[in-house]
């Protein structure tokens, strides 16, 4: 079993269980990341069994600030005497990203982006799902069957639950729990047990799993600052503070936007440049993030193909990026028409870009617009537009009735996705055909 100087009580049911399966949710800071990440990994890195590991995220260029950091900030801490001795016991490689220890043992970094690199890895004994809420049923089902190495077998999931319809829900949450190990005060389930159970050679296999749900009071390192964020959800996203506070997954009421679904766009061959009706939408930001959304759509079908997504980068930044990505400049780009002078920086860049129209009713207009889309399909790789998707909900008055005003909190993606349907108006022939018959 491995021990860990200073883990949260709660994590110490992950240390001492013989689970294949672990699904670890919860509200935001309980820790849960750090835990696996920065400390269940670097340990059994160290450790002395055979240990072949694998953190997944739903793209794999994200690890380099999140998984893979996590891991190397945890080995640091146990090799902090010191630098010669931590440079002989283990070797980080960028490129493909993994860490190696000296004793043989090692963990890979991998994308669900990346299908055909994850399906020829052999010998794994121990895979870590991070934002696990963007994992699929089917994705899970062929991660699993990727455990086949050596030694203790382990999946670990680590997510906020933004979504009740995710499967975790209905198969380890919703369920009726085969052992109860912890609760909360009103005597709901906390950490527990659940069996999933097979027919295998005319016998029944059972395979365990052990559930946690945790909170920011499972964490005794938050601060008094971080607690106060979160608790100001109560006042303002009653929807958020059930997720990243109390640790219960999200439900639909009061979603704006119950028409989106997560598509897999290179496994269905879509292409984006095969679309007669697409172009670009841009919501502008700094401090809060910028969205450049790549959209298209079909027989009053949405489709979102990509994102450019992030904070504290310029105009020109941004259209570095565009460049790098390979933005088609003679498709329209609707931008947020507050901010002028940027729309006139990408223009002088080549870019067509022009205002969103602005005005009153103009935003219920737009999502009105949106909710008349048969369906909203959003490329598995747009991680930050799903996750706004979901999380896009109505306000609610003082009696707790949802009324037709949008909360305006993390909603980048949301609203450049307001701006694109200029793109595509209804019964129209699209922005797309104006340019060509600008061509002309």
């Amino acid at each position: 079993m491995v021990h860990i100087e200073g883990c949260n009580e709660i994590y110490k049911h992950i240390l001492e269980t013989d689970a294949r399966i672990v699904v670890c949710y919860g509200g935001r800071d309980s820790g849960k990341s750090y835990f696996v990440g920065g400390q269940y990994v670097p340990h059994m890195l160290c450790g002395e069994e055979k240990f072949r590991g694998m953190a997944v995220r739903k793209v794999h260029a994200t690890h380099r600030d999140s998984c893979y950091m996590e891991v190397l900030d945890g080995l640091e801490t146990i090799y902090e005497e010191g630098a010669e001795k931590k440079d002989e016991q283990y070797k980080a490689i960028y490129s493909p990203m993994e860490i190696r220890h000296s004793n043989g043992n090692k963990i890979i970094f991998r994308g669900l982006d990346e299908p055909r690199k994850l399906k020829s890895l052999k010998g794994l004994n121990f895979i870590w799902v991070e934002e696990a809420e963007d994992l699929t049923q089917e994705e899970f089902s062929e991660l699993a069957m990727l455990l086949r190495g050596e030694g203790k077998q382990q999946i670990v999931l680590t997510f906020n639950p933004v979504d009740e319809g995710h499967f975790a829900n209905g198969t380890f949450v919703e369920s009726v729990a085969d052992e109860v190990k912890e609760t909360f005060p009103n005597g709901e389930k906390k950490v527990w047990v659940k069996y999933l159970s097979a027919e295998v050679d005319g016998h029944e296999h059972r395979t365990k799993a052990l559930c946690l749900r945790t909170t920011y009071e499972d964490n005794a390192y938050i601060t008094i600052h971080r607690k106060a964020m979160i608790e100001q959800l109560a006042k303002t996203d009653p929807f958020l503070y059930d997720v990243y506070r109390l640790g219960k997954f999200g439900t639909r009421g009061g979603r704006i936007l119950t028409n989106i679904e997560e598509r897999d766009f290179a496994m269905d061959g879509l292409r984006f440049s095969e679309f007669e009706k697409r172009g670009y939408a841009q919501d502008f930001g700094f401090n809060h993030a910028n969205c450049i959304l790549a959209l298209a759509e079909r027989d009053n079908h949405l489709y979102v193909f990509e994102e450019l997504y992030g904070s504290k980068k310029d105009t020109a930044e941004w259209i570095d990026e565009a460049e790098k990505r390979k933005l088609e400049k003679r498709l329209q780009m609707v931008c947020d028409s507050a901010e002028p002078d940027r729309i006139k920086t990408w223009v002088r860049a080549g870019y067509r870009a022009t205002g969103a129209k602005k005005g009153a009713g103009s935003v219920g207009a737009q999502i009105d617009r949106l909710k008349r889309f048969e369906k909203i399909y959003i490329n598995c790789e747009c991680v930050n537009t799903l996750r706004e998707a979901r999380e896009w909900k109505w306000q609610q008055d003082r009696n707790g009735r949802y009324i037709d005003v949008p909360m305006n909190t993390n909603d980048d993606a949301m609203a450049a996705m307001r701006y694109g349907c200029e793109l595509f108006p209804e019964g129209g022939t699209g922005m797309m055909s104006v340019g060509r018959e600008m061509r002309r």
